[in-house]
């Protein structure tokens, strides 16, 4: 597996909470069967791919008559030569992103006020060039930008904490808008005010990272669970003092603990799901990317979380069925 880089919270985390609920409630499970902990799954964490596996190339085009009086007055002469200044060359990939949509913008004002036939064909063929390249600038920058990078990453080694909110108000929009620019390219959406959100509200990659480990550990102990099930004795011969340790365990640690966590984890992903789903249909895939793509933004991984509380429920639904067992506010016995 490759070792995801997660340090930047590492000292607002401290320990993991959510990794200690779930370890707390195996080890219960283990004590109340007398067996022993089954060993972690396989870490199933997808890392974001190199930016350099992703990129795709970029034909330049030139511009000529750009001195020509009817691009000074619809404003393409300023924006190209901006462009093409010294600070222009070295912006970074919103910005270049925003130059290709408001260039396009540009163009589409200048075609209505430019009457030379000539440079209106000249505009037109970039125009229609720049139309077909607009989306793989998309691409590049969603997957080379620092902004975006950062977002897809998981920004420390720990799981999203049970209690404390994760900020993503302002993310979800960034990235919603950014969807909605790629369907619409002509809409005004700002691209340049997308950008502080989607880098500086890590949301995503928490919210992967934190999924991924919430199946690994659900999955791990569901089999524990299964592996331990011949001692649990139902019927006549039934132990009454294991089996009520064994609810208490569901209805303290489980209902108390992991369910409410694995409730959080389950909408913070519906809230985005929209907008990966739209991603993921927008955007071009290039090969290196189609396993995270296809985990996270497809939602591949959001099934097998589903699954994994399927799953284990399952097994606690059947164990009660089998011993006659009541839990929550009905267990009197």
């Amino acid at each position: 597996m490759n070792t995801l880089i997660v340090a930047t919270l590492n000292g607002c985390f401290g320990t993991d909470p959510a990794v200690e609920n779930f370890s707390n409630y195996q080890q219960r499970l283990a004590n109340v069967l007398d067996t022993e902990r089954l060993p972690l799954h396989e870490a199933v964490v997808i890392a974001l791919p190199r930016k350099r596996d992703l990129v795709l190339p970029l034909e330049d085009v030139r511009m000529g008559l750009l001195d020509a009086y009817e691009l000074r007055e619809c404003g393409l002469f300023q924006l190209v030569a901006d462009r093409n200044s010294i600070l222009g060359k070295v912006q970074d990939a919103f910005r270049q992103l925003d130059y290709e949509v408001k260039l396009l913008r540009t163009l589409e004002r200048c075609l209505d006020l430019v009457e030379d036939p000539t440079l209106t064909a000249t505009l037109k063929e970039i125009q229609a060039h720049k139309q077909r390249q607009i989306q793989t600038v998309y691409w590049n920058t969603f997957v080379a930008s620092d902004a975006w990078r950062k977002q897809l990453t998981p920004p420390s080694s720990t799981m999203i904490p049970p209690e404390a909110p994760l900020p993503h108000s302002d993310a979800l929009l960034a990235i919603t808008a950014y969807t909605n620019a790629i369907i619409s390219p002509s809409s005004n959406l700002s691209i340049i005010a997308m950008q502080e959100p989607i880098e500086k509200q890590r949301y995503l990659g928490a919210l992967f990272y934190s999924m991924d480990e919430s199946t690994r550990w659900l999955n791990t102990i569901t089999q524990q669970l299964e592996r331990d099930d011949s001692k649990v004795i139902c019927g006549a011969n039934r132990d009454k003092t294991r089996l009520n340790y064994l609810r208490n365990v569901f209805d303290t640690f489980f209902v108390g603990d992991i369910q409410p966590y694995l409730s959080k984890i389950n909408s913070l992903y519906l809230d985005v799901q929209p907008a990966l789903e739209a991603l993921d249909g927008q955007l071009p895939k290039t090969t290196p990317f189609l396993a995270y793509s296809d985990a996270y933004l497809g939602g591949a991984h959001y099934q097998d979380f589903q699954l994994s509380i399927k799953n284990h429920v399952g097994y606690w639904q059947r164990l009660f069925k089998r011993c006659q067992l009541q839990v929550g506010n009905q267990a009197k016995k």
